[in-house]
């Protein structure tokens, strides 16, 4: 099922959907975009990204555009692929556009990367090469942000995401004047853009300047940051006073680094030699001499501030120097002059601090240096002058220096008054202003040149990081503008010929990649981001040996691992090639049964976790307030010791846990946590289900006895499907597992059937369905009453056994008498005919299913929705019969053998909501965490959990976590939660593990088993979920019980597995149905059974399980539970009473991501913003709203600023965020992720506002109110 470019693409070619495809299927023509047939994989993820609706699936293009179908063959075939969008635009903002052109750039910088990425959209086309004299890319950011700035130097995600480009290319290690001229490069570019910077600091010309140990701040900060031009600087730091000349933002970073507990700098990428001499620093204070005022103070607040939350630091500020004249006090009170204002206050609050013992920082405003002395060469002492500020001619306070003088013993003086550039070859250089001689960016003196300047070579130092894009931007203009209408002919041969010849040893951007990957490892063993090398010859020397491992890496024999993708509920076969510890390739299984070689975006990314530079091997444990590496023995056994404290202090309950919906995916987490729940033995366990699928469980456990029961659609047979609050085109299906949905609801219609969807949003589902319907937010209930009421009143029951099998049929009717479907149809906002037409429909298809999902289970009658669908699916004898609802019989099959579940035995202590099986709902964590008094929970366990982004009121939640008293994280990654521990235990990665899916096994549309073996061995030093949850449960056992004898050794998860799936339904032998028709097997089902089907075993289709499946007491169907008849009661009330206007936000999801924790993976966040708000044009005009501008969106709990997205995809009344993003909080570690944050959508959902009676989260129909911005 192959996907087609149709007609609405010619003369609309936006291409929005390329960045999205993960197989490079698009080909570009000039007129529109075509689909290569023979690439595409049927994913789907371009439909929803195409803004024109101008791409079908090959069975549904319209019948007007058929021929469409061969187009897109045939020129696919003779057109070039098309990697990454073109942003609106591109290709008419120059006549140059189309055009092949090449163009270098000099610096690997900012600047460099802003030029780069702004010829990349005016000149699509065109070949970028970038020259840098060192081997390392990113100039100031790398070597000039401070080390403890980590999320300022997160910035190179996105030159990353510009270096990706097919037409890019990296020439480090090469410097122009040396290795190549600027008269070659005008030999081989249609233009050159110098963008290399102020590399050195501004002369300081006073007497004894030149004395040892007097330092510019290049140089300095050069030193500390690993710059290779400064690695001999060898600084004597034996204190004990310092002085920095200058009180900008780099004479902050400074001072705050010579005062730094080193523990803290221990932790960030600091060259080694500067960490081993701070660490020996006998600076005991650091005066910071500022010519002019604390109004004229050049530093931002937020450094300031940093500097005032160091622990045990003294500040210390004359407060005589921070009285303002009139005229300064009235000019402050200017909009302008708002950060000045801040830092006055800032600087007031330090003024009145109690002086303590410690290391100081001395703010000394209006003090001037005139000269230094000297002692054996070394400065010894800086001399000094008051100033004071006098107007100027124009009317700007200048300093004047006055009568006073002071004298200061200095060992250190670093002098931070500016940065210029350096002059390069023989392109004309200013040395008065440090730049390169320009007019409006193009350089002068060679007239036929087409050399151009960008950033601060350019304007001087001046701005911050992105102050350098705008500038780019005009360069590259001027360029282009200059270009006219035409390229000039360019020397035949490539550059890297020249370079080839002149035996110049350039490093690409491959090669810095493994000096890069380099790095992070000497890092990682630290517990650091990275460990620099910063001499070059040693940079040359590890990308050799680099190459020579890949090139022993490529002599490798090539592996074939067979297993199923991890990343969402569908189950999809993978194929993955190996050649030692690297992945070559991952591809759809075509001989997997179930999936049939489908497989979606993500499947694609199993490589990008796997590889994640950001994923976490080894436990860290925070130490006042940075993150230390720590072994894993110690590591347990501290968190053991402090989880066991804490209860014996508090009681049990004091501690809390989660356990997120990863944990789904993992044999050895899921056989393993019921012994950590044991040890730990506290009521207040939550889980992501809470969140999620509650209350079809919790109906499940009133109906039938068991809360692990889950009744599936059985899609595959059913000739009428009625879909509500369900995405099956961007989950996969959920609660459905299902490979290649989309194809299976296809076929639904190809054998004659019906799919109908009822959504307050036109899904990206609503393209493969016979219709759609809006349905206002938090009515299904209401709906599905109609569809009852209807089928009631028509006589169009016909339950068959299953009125047999029911304890209280009689009972079941009368619950829905008096319902108006008027009344209904003004409530859900679908018509009276509509609900009837359908409940006829449902009822006279030959088998039918009503199935629902996030949509209806997350809105405030989330269990009453389920009970609705079954009791519909009963009165219709859809339940327990093909093609209807029913039930799986999985292989390993423990859970399903015996009665299982509880509700409300006892309830959460704050609010007294109930408990389900023996977990509280999620929204009770953070306040069960800040509600004092006995019982209030102070540790919290976090098991592959991010509660953070995907619980309700995510502020509130950041803020209960950061008053506990201790937190261990089992997470491979620094997330928005984990950030808040104090311990995290890092996992293993999925592809290191042994895989059999257990619960989703449970819930797959037809009976399949497989084992796989890891594909990688775990590396060494790493462990496992099961051994990090069974050690951590051993530990705390027995520091609770230490008279107990030795823990008995447990079994493995493959032990306890094989030993399920022999004694399990298939015990006795199996039919095997891979080839379509069942082979019957004698033999039990084992481990070594499933690995002769490394595709998969499909052991046959959902068969009828009634009356096996009753659990309850009298093992009958109970159809009118108490509880859900109770609940009917308020549904039946809000139904009768009067209507609320406000305007209602749902949630949405997409086919790339799945929650909050696949953000880290650049193919799979690449592309439009996907966080806009979704908003009904009659909606935005009313409130004043357009497409890519600004709104407020606001809540009880809170508001958010989003950009806006006018759609007639959703309905009126209604708005559309998605969930799981917002990674712009501090102290994560995760660079892609950051680079594309986000909005959190849950810190405007509400904790307070849950379904009734299981106390699931409400994540749709939350009442907002949307403002433009």
């Amino acid at each position: 099922m192959a996907y087609v470019v149709t007609q609405n693409c010619i003369g609309n070619k936006h291409t929005s959907c390329v960045d999205v495809c993960p197989v490079e299927a698009f080909r570009e023509a000039p007129e529109m975009l075509f689909i290569d047939p023979e690439v595409c994989i049927d994913c789907n993820a371009c439909v929803s990204a195409c803004p024109e609706a101008a791409i079908f699936p090959r069975s549904m293009v319209p019948e007007d555009q058929q021929s469409f179908i061969a187009l897109n063959a045939e020129g696919a075939k003779i057109h070039p692929a098309i990697r990454e969008s073109i942003q609106a635009g591109q290709h008419a903002a120059s006549p140059l556009a189309r055009l092949p052109g090449r163009f270098a750039i000099v610096g690997s910088g900012p600047s460099g990367f802003y030029a780069a990425e702004a010829l990349m959209k005016q000149m699509p086309a065109a070949r970028i090469d970038m020259f840098e004299r060192l081997p390392t890319p990113f100039g100031l950011v790398r070597y000039g942000v401070a080390p403890d700035h980590p999320r300022i130097k997160s910035v190179t995600a996105s030159f990353e995401r510009i270096a990706e480009s097919q037409n890019f290319r990296f020439f480090g290690n090469v410097q122009i004047g040396r290795d190549i001229s600027s008269t070659n490069l005008r030999q081989h570019y249609h233009g050159v853009i110098y963008a290399t910077g102020g590399s050195q600091s501004r002369p300081l010309t006073l007497p004894g300047a030149d004395s040892g140990n007097v330092f510019g701040s290049s140089n300095f900060v050069g030193w500390y940051n690993g710059h290779p031009d400064e690695a001999a600087l060898a600084p004597v730091l034996a204190g004990p006073t310092a002085v920095i000349i200058g009180i900008g933002n780099v004479a902050l970073d400074i001072a705050r680094l010579l005062v730094l507990p080193n523990d803290q700098l221990a932790k960030t990428d600091i060259a080694d030699d500067a960490l081993q001499t701070l660490a020996a620093s006998g600076i005991e204070e650091v005066r910071l001499l500022a010519r002019r005022g604390p109004a004229q103070a050049a530093f931002t607040p937020k450094e300031l501030e940093q500097l005032m939350a160091i622990a045990g630091l003294q500040l210390l500020v004359d407060p005589a120097d921070l009285e303002l004249d009139d005229a300064t006090a009235r000019q402050l009170e200017q909009p302008e002059y708002a950060e000045a204002r801040q830092n006055l206050s800032l600087l007031r609050d330090i003024a009145s601090r109690p002086q303590a013992a410690g290391k100081r920082i001395r703010f000394m405003f209006y003090t001037s240096p005139t000269a230094f002395s000297a002692d054996n060469g070394q400065v010894s002492s800086v001399h000094a002058q008051r100033t004071e500020l006098v107007r100027d001619g124009q009317g700007q306070w200048v300093a004047r220096p006055s009568e006073q003088t002071l004298d200061m013993p200095a060992t250190l003086v670093v002098h931070a008054i500016g940065y210029q550039g350096s002059a390069i070859d023989e392109l004309p250089f200013d040395s008065g202003r440090g730049v390169i001689q320009h007019e409006q960016g193009r350089i002068t003196g060679h007239a036929n040149s087409r050399d151009y300047v960008a950033g601060w070579i350019k304007r001087g130092a001046s701005g911050v990081i992105g102050s350098n894009r705008q500038c780019a931007t005009e360069s590259v203009q001027r360029l282009l503008d200059d270009l006219g209408d035409n390229l000039p002919t360019l020397a035949g041969e490539e550059i890297d010929t020249l370079l080839a010849a002149r035996q110049v040893d350039s490093v690409s951007l491959a090669d810095w990649r493994l000096l890069d990957q380099h790095e992070q490892a000497r890092g990682r063993v630290e517990g650091r981001t990275r460990r620099k090398i910063v001499n070059i010859t040693e940079m040359l020397g590890v990308i050799r040996d680099a190459r020579g491992r890949e090139a022993e890496q490529a002599r490798l024999p090539v592996k074939t691992h067979h297993r199923a993708c991890t990343l969402c509920e569908a189950m999809c076969g993978v194929v993955i090639e190996t050649q030692g510890e690297q992945i070559l390739s991952i591809s759809g299984d075509q001989d997997d049964p179930h999936s049939l070689g489908h497989i979606c975006p993500k499947g694609y990314a199993l490589q990008d976790l796997h590889t994640d530079p950001d994923r976490l091997r080894t436990p860290l444990e925070k130490v006042n307030g940075e993150w230390l590496p720590i072994d894993w023995g110690s590591a347990l056994d501290k968190v053991a010791a402090k989880i066991v404290d804490i209860q014996q202090r508090h009681g049990n309950d004091s501690i809390a846990g989660y356990w997120g919906n990863p944990s789904s995916h993992n044999l050895g987490l899921m056989l393993a946590s019921g012994s950590l729940r044991k040890a730990i033995d506290t009521r207040n366990i939550s889980s992501a289900a809470s969140l999620d699928q509650m209350p079809h469980q919790l109906v499940s456990y009133l109906m039938f006895g068991h809360s692990q029961l889950f009744t599936i659609p059985d899609i595959d047979r059913t000739q009428y499907m009625l879909m509500l609050g369900a995405n099956p085109a961007a989950s996969n299906g959920s609660l459905m597992t299902a490979g290649d949905i989309l194809k299976r609801l296809e076929n639904i219609r190809e054998r004659g059937g019906k799919v109908v969807l009822v959504d307050p949003r036109r899904t990206e589902s609503a393209r493969y369905v016979d219709q759609h319907l809006f349905i206002r937010p938090g009515t299904d209930a209401f709906f599905l009453l109609g569809l009852i009421r209807h089928v009631l009143d028509k006589g169009l029951t016909e339950p068959g056994r299953l009125r047999e099998l029911a304890a209280d049929w009689n009972a079941l009717a009368p619950l829905f008498d008096d319902l108006s479907l008027k009344q209904v149809s003004a409530r859900c906002g679908i018509a009276v005919s509509e609900i009837k037409r359908i409940a006829e429909d449902f009822a006279a298809a030959e088998c039918a299913v009503c199935y629902g999902r996030m949509g209806v289970s997350t809105q405030s009658y989330g269990a009453l929705n389920h009970w609705l669908m079954l009791v519909l699916n009963i009165l219709t004898g859809n339940l327990d019969r093909p093609g209807g609802m029913m039930f799986t019989t999985p292989a390993f099959n423990k859970a399903q053998s015996r009665p299982m579940g509880s509700f409300n035995s006892y309830q959460s202590r704050a609010r007294g909501l109930p408990e389900f099986d023996r977990y509280f709902p999620a929204v009770t964590i953070a306040e069960e965490m800040l509600t004092p008094g006995e019982g209030q929970v102070r540790g919290f366990v976090c098991v592959a959990g991010n509660p953070v982004l995907s619980t309700p009121n995510g502020r509130q939640m950041d803020a209960a976590l950061e008053q506990l008293e201790f937190m261990v994280s089992i997470d491979f990654y620094l997330n928005e939660t984990s950030r808040h521990a104090d311990i995290i235990l890092p996992p293993t990665g999925p592809l290191e593990h042994e895989q059999y899916d257990i619960v989703f096994n449970m819930l797959a549309v037809r009976n399949l088993a497989r084992f796989s073996d890891p594909v990688f061995k775990a590396p060494e030093g790493t462990r496992c979920d099961w051994d990090i949850v069974q050690g951590l449960a051993e530990r705390i056992e027995a520091l609770k019980n230490p008279d107990a004898g030795p823990a008995r050794k447990m079994p493995s998860p493959e032990q306890i597995l094989d030993h399920g799936l022999k004694t399990g339904p298939y015990g006795q032998g199996f039919n095997e149905y891979n080839s379509g028709e069942p082979v019957k097997h004698d033999e039990p089902l084992s481990i070594e059974v499933l690995k002769r089907y490394p595709h998969g075993l499909d052991l046959g289709p959902m068969r009828e399980s009634f009356p096996g499946y009753l659990f309850t007491a009298d093992k009958k169907l109970h159809l009118t539970p108490p509880e859900l008849v109770n609940d009917l009661a308020r549904a039946l009330a809000e139904l009768r009473g009067a209507e609320h206007g406000e305007l209602m936000l749902i949630g949405r999801r997409d086919l790339r991501t799945n929650n909050s924790w696949m953000h880290n993976s650049q193919r799979l966040v690449k592309g439009n913003d996907r966080c806009a708000l979704l908003v009904n044009p009659a909606d935005a005009e009313r409130l004043g709203l357009a497409s890519g501008k600004q709104a407020r969106i606001m809540s009880r709990t809170g508001e958010l600023l989003v950009s806006v997205q006018v759609s007639d995809d959703i309905m009126p009344g209604v708005v559309c965020l998605p969930h799981g993003w917002g990674h712009d909080r501090e102290g994560i570690s995760l660079r892609v992720a950051q680079s594309n944050p986000g909005i959190n959508v849950n810190d405007i959902t509400d904790d307070q506002v849950v379904d009734v009676l299981s106390g699931n989260a409400v994540l749709n129909g939350i009442p907002v109110s949307v403002v433009a911005a």
